[in-house]
């Protein structure tokens, strides 16, 4: 969440994530061509909503093919077919159009607008499961 990451601060950020929510998850995605790692996709519980969020980051080199849908909407229906969660929530800033046109893709919808991170978010939520 912010943008992208300092060189210097990849390594602190990466190892924050491998902590991951205890039980729920954390994918690495890879390139089915040669298993380069291009992404990942974490789950955690969210700072103010009852709910995990969903979140990833892919390598901007790999932006643009595909990657970020597949893998996390193949992530979103393994929590929410196998797992005892119903919903999940994914927040993004406003001004993140790419990330905003992947969430609604994804069949997301938006919850509301907070602002955090002095910039204004939006906060998206998967539909309730039936």
């Amino acid at each position: 969440m912010g943008g992208v990451v300092a060189a210097e601060d990849r390594s602190v950020r990466f190892r924050a994530y491998l902590q991951g929510a205890q039980g729920i998850g954390i994918w690495i995605v890879t390139a089915n061509s040669n298993a380069e790692p291009v992404g990942l996709i974490v789950l955690n519980p969210h700072k103010d909503e009852p709910h995990y969020e969903i979140s990833y980051e892919f390598h901007p080199d790999h932006w643009g093919n595909g990657f970020a849908k597949e893998a996390t909407s193949r992530v979103i229906a393994h929590v929410l077919h196998d797992t005892p969660l119903t919903k999940l929530i994914a927040e993004t800033q406003i001004a993140n159009h790419a990330s905003l046109r992947l969430l609604r893709r994804l069949d997301m919808l938006e919850v509301k607008r907070i602002r955090r991170f002095e910039a204004e978010q939006v906060i998206m939520a998967t539909r309730p499961r039936s």
